[in-house]
């Protein structure tokens, strides 16, 4: 990556300021921008984040070069909270760690209890030959034996190493992840977010962000190419393909419009499709 980095790519879009709404997306291909848009955001606002991104030399000094300003509304929150502690910062890293993490987890039980289950079974076959309660001998298998011999192996398994967490798909665990993130009323920076997810789980991901900006007072931004996301009613889009940047409808992004085309080229076959659901 050019020492360069990020003046080079966002100055290409002659971006000079953005406004945020609710729900704000930031839209454009590969290397427009929009990860490196959110990831100069987090590091102004000092938000934590749990995965790392790329950066150079020049990172800290382009943070250092940037201002925003809060509106009245945000203000009113503020005096009981730093900004920083109501943002929060969910890439597509950020899911697939996760992922990772929890099959790395239940790797290294099952493991464990493969090994408790053969130490289990030797102490529960043993049989006292000699104890001798004045020099200790033979009392820690004896205490062992009673411990274990009247109890499932199973549960034994699971009361020293826990249980194995269930094992989903990485769809299903990414829509959980997400979820659970979006709890609280605050700012969240998502960045590519429908990574993993089905269109199914992309519409719920919509939905619930929705709902967060408008029953709890969440803020949203946004970077994606994911039609339900870009989709959702009163986002504001920006869209990095245009030199300058610009505000778009989601119908007339590029993107949108091939899926229009590819869709529409099969429109027959729709029509026969759902007329016999």
């Amino acid at each position: 990556m050019n020492g360069d980095y990020p003046f080079r790519v966002l100055s290409e879009h002659r971006l000079v300021s953005l406004d945020f709404e609710p729900i704000t997306i930031l839209y454009g291909g590969n290397g427009s921008g929009k990860s490196t848009i959110l990831n100069i955001i987090a590091e102004k606002l000092r938000v934590k984040r749990n995965t790392l991104y790329n950066r150079t030399i020049m990172t800290e000094r382009y943070v250092d070069m940037c201002n925003y300003k809060i509106n009245e509304e945000c203000m009113e929150l503020l005096p009981f909270h730093r900004l920083s502690d109501i943002s929060k910062m969910m890439t597509s890293d950020d899911v697939f760690k996760a992922i990772i993490d929890k099959r790395n987890r239940n790797k290294r039980k099952l493991a464990k209890s493969i090994q408790l289950k053969e130490d289990i079974k030797s102490v529960k076959d043993w049989r006292p030959q000699k104890i001798n309660f004045e020099t200790g001998e033979g009392l820690e298998q004896y205490d062992n034996y009673r411990k274990y011999k009247n109890r499932k192996t199973e549960q034994i398994i699971i009361d020293e190493i826990g249980a194995l967490q269930q094992e989903y798909s990485n769809g299903e665990t990414g829509m959980t992840i997400l979820a659970k993130g979006i709890e609280e009323e605050g700012l969240y920076l998502l960045d590519e977010p429908e990574n993993s997810l089905s269109c199914a789980f992309q519409e719920q991901l919509a939905q619930l962000i929705l709902l967060s900006a408008k029953s709890f007072n969440s803020q949203f931004i946004i970077a994606t190419h994911a039609p339900f996301l870009l989709a959702i009613p009163g986002a504001k889009i920006y869209n990095l393909d245009t030199d300058p940047v610009t505000l778009s409808q989601w119908w007339e992004l590029e993107n949108m419009q091939k899926y229009f085309l590819l869709f529409n080229s099969y429109s027959e076959q729709f029509k026969k499709k759902i007329s016999r659901i």
